[in-house]
């Protein structure tokens, strides 16, 4: 039984034009016990590269198409070659191909590495293809719908910081994780769940590795993402279920005080929308059903065409 299956990517096929190879020319499966990561490789020396992680459910990747567009404005943030979508979306096909474990929802995750580091004598010769591996998980930790407990904490900075310094990379979602570590390491210092980030000034942000929605009356509200963090792909499948149900979402800049007095907070990530029952000691509302009937239409793919139009409109203020 293939309950992890582990893909190594074809870069030149994966980050080339726009044609699509043949199978057997996108991905080579692997042993997923085997050492197979080159210790030259950007990925290893400096966390250098991006990527995406979602659900599979029951044979249907999660928001593929918004995550995939999400890895090329990484890419692109990041100075790395332009992905070759159809390619890519072909390759995490033969991926979801491989597994048969009956657990419904293995996580699946995209990895791209810039490639072999080029002023290490191995990476001097080499050419400059990405490293790519595609996985599905199915015994690593999966998503629970239990509420989990959140503590606001500060990122730092201002909340003008991505505009003024682009180069912080702000709304890529790169490998560099240490700082989101660090964060989950305090939260378990603090005996919370989670944490939801906030600038200097007091605008929400984003957690660690997810995105926030909160409820006020029949109104749903997240973060503009160009305040500098990542572009929510459960969230706006959450947005898409919203608009359906007769409800209004909404983007903008959410003070973390008004975030504190929500009616209801949920994190949205990896294909799950799961909700918040209580920040910084206050507790909120958990309606069991609709958080049911949410993740329902987004693993059911009802909420997916939509999705794929939802972000921020007009001027950012």
């Amino acid at each position: 039984m293939s309950s992890i299956v582990l893909g190594v990517g074809n870069g030149k096929a994966l980050f080339t034009g726009t044609s699509v190879a043949p199978d057997e020319d996108l991905v080579r499966f692997a042993d997923p016990t085997d050492s197979i990561i080159n210790a030259f490789d950007l990925s290893v020396l400096r966390g250098d590269g991006i990527f995406e992680a979602t659900t599979v459910w029951r044979g249907f990747p999660v928001s593929l198409e918004n995550h995939l567009r999400r890895l090329a404005q990484s890419a692109k943030l990041m100075n790395m070659p332009e992905p070759n979508i159809p390619a890519m979306t072909r390759a995490v096909e033969l991926v979801i191909d491989q597994y048969d474990d009956p657990e419904p929802g293995p996580m699946l995750r995209i990895i791209v590495s810039r490639g072999l580091d080029p002023d290490t004598g191995v990476g001097r010769s080499a050419d400059r293809t990405p490293t790519i591996f595609i996985f599905l998980d199915a015994k690593g930790t999966l998503h629970s719908l239990e509420p989990i407990t959140m503590a606001s904490m500060t990122r730092g900075y201002p909340s003008d910081i991505t505009a003024r310094a682009p180069w912080l990379l702000n709304g890529a979602k790169t490998l560099s994780y240490a700082f989101n570590c660090a964060v989950h390491r305090e939260c378990a210092r603090r005996g919370v769940g989670d944490a939801i980030l906030h600038t200097e000034d007091g605008y929400t942000m984003e957690c660690p590795n997810s995105s926030i929605v909160a409820r006020y009356g029949g109104d749903f509200v997240t973060p503009d993402p160009r305040i500098g963090i990542l572009n929510g792909t459960s969230q706006r499948e959450m947005f898409a279920w919203a608009l359906q149900e007769g409800h209004k979402a909404v983007y903008r800049k959410l003070p973390i005080a008004e975030l504190r007095e929500a009616d209801s907070l949920y994190m949205t990530h990896g294909g799950w929308v799961i909700p918040i029952s209580e920040i910084d000691g206050r507790a909120l509302v958990v309606d069991t059903a609709q958080i049911q009937a949410v993740n329902d239409a987004i693993h059911s793919g009802r909420t997916h065409d939509d999705a794929l139009g939802i972000g921020p409109t007009g001027d950012y203020e």
